[in-house]
């Protein structure tokens, strides 16, 4: 614990793998060992690579509160992302916020008060903030607009949807724009699918998916690129309209099914991952894909049958098969058996603890974790790359 709060990652490699030989990481103790491993990551968190690292704690924060407030305090760069997800989890007052730093120097602190203008009162400034030249100021103002739509925001978002240079700024400005709803919000996002690129579309999808989009006209958007369109876009519609209800959601289901059967590989493989199977033909489907000469199929069709009583055993003996070669497709059937629960995998995934990539690494681990075996995963806690060890530490306060 002390070396993981102070000391060097060699020593706390040798310190863990010590611990685990001695059979001294039980449960309660890895989650300590995460907890001070993400500890260590906040308060030495600095500089650029501040806020990458504090958007990776966001989904196990509530358990950080007290290292989040401590390192707010500093008054750099990653107290101002600290500051952020301290508002985000109720800690702190918008209007403070807005008030104390809507006029700050350092656009990192001219985010906190852009994210938190998010009363009716402070729109006028919330605005303003959507044309600031920091592109983190605009950002988390768009953010404000997403969380808090507000009418009066309309022609501003909609600017910065069509124009603003950054593309996550867009993105967000596009989805805030949905979340208003309205019939002629609904239609002027028309204005931007022709010349949108395939990620664009998906995001032009993702608001028209939007409650008060999709019930002034957003659903129909989306049922007519499911039914004409094609690629990716096509599917994302589709998957939307799955997820509701009536004869929308036969329709998602229906086109979802058919990419099953005769989409390219990444069309196929992204349909049996979003198809829901309480239809038979959409089951039938997804069992015929399974036998595909197209491994990258074959395995994503077995995961998804692997949750099913009556096919879990097959599927598990053809995942296990999969996962025996030293690839990429072992690697995704290793992740599948250890989500359906099979600690027949454990021998084929501990290894990949000490693999060149760090995304085999980082799987392994949260396939341990998802098997109870938190001792063993707790070799990513020392893990050379620190993306790895704040994922691994936030899922494992997260359970």
């Amino acid at each position: 614990m002390q070396t993981a709060l102070s000391g060097d990652l060699a020593s706390l490699k040798r310190e863990v793998k010590s611990a685990q030989d001695a059979g001294k990481l039980n449960d309660s103790a890895v989650r300590e060992l995460a907890h001070a491993v993400a500890s260590r990551e906040i308060r030495s968190a600095k500089g650029p690579d501040a806020a990458l690292a504090f958007r990776s704690l966001r989904s196990c924060a509530p358990q950080l509160t007290r290292v989040l407030e401590d390192r707010a305090e500093r008054g750099d760069d990653a107290a101002a992302e600290a500051t952020l997800i301290l508002f985000e989890l109720g800690k702190r007052s918008s209007r403070k916020l807005v008030s104390q730093y809507r006029e700050s120097a350092a656009g990192s602190w001219r985010a906190v008060a852009a994210r938190a203008a998010v009363s009716p009162a402070d729109a006028m400034f919330r605005r303003e903030f959507m044309r600031d030249a920091d592109e983190r100021v605009r950002r988390a103002a768009l953010a404000a607009a997403l969380a808090a739509p507000l009418p009066d925001d309309t022609e501003a978002l909609f600017e910065a949807a069509r124009l603003d240079p950054d593309p996550l700024s867009r993105s967000i400005a596009i989805r805030a724009f949905g979340a208003l709803g309205g019939t002629d919000n609904v239609n002027r996002l028309d204005d931007l699918w022709a010349k949108a690129d395939e990620t664009t579309r998906v995001t032009l999808i993702d608001a028209w998916a939007m409650p008060a989009a999709a019930r002034a006209g957003g659903e129909g958007k989306l049922l007519r690129i499911a039914e004409t369109e094609r690629g990716i876009p096509a599917l994302a519609a589709a998957a939307s309209l799955a997820r509701g209800s009536g004869n929308a959601a036969n329709v998602g289901q229906a086109v979802l099914t058919r990419a099953v059967q005769h989409g390219t590989q990444d069309e196929r493989r992204l349909a049996i991952r979003m198809l829901p199977l309480d239809d038979p033909d959409a089951r039938k489907a997804v069992e015929k894909a399974a036998k595909d000469e197209d491994k990258d199929v074959q395995v994503m069709a077995w995961a998804r049958l692997a949750g099913f009583s009556d096919t879990r055993a097959a599927a598990v003996r053809q995942l296990a098969t999969l996962a025996t070669p030293d690839d990429d497709i072992a690697l995704q059937a290793r992740v599948a058996l250890a989500a359906a629960g099979e600690k027949s995998v454990l021998p084929q995934l501990t290894p990949l603890l000490n693999a060149k990539t760090a995304r085999a690494r980082l799987v392994a681990a949260e396939g341990l974790l998802s098997l109870g075996e938190g001792r063993r995963a707790a070799t990513a806690l020392a893990d050379d790359d620190p993306w790895v060890r704040m994922r691994i530490a936030c899922v494992i306060l997260g359970r």
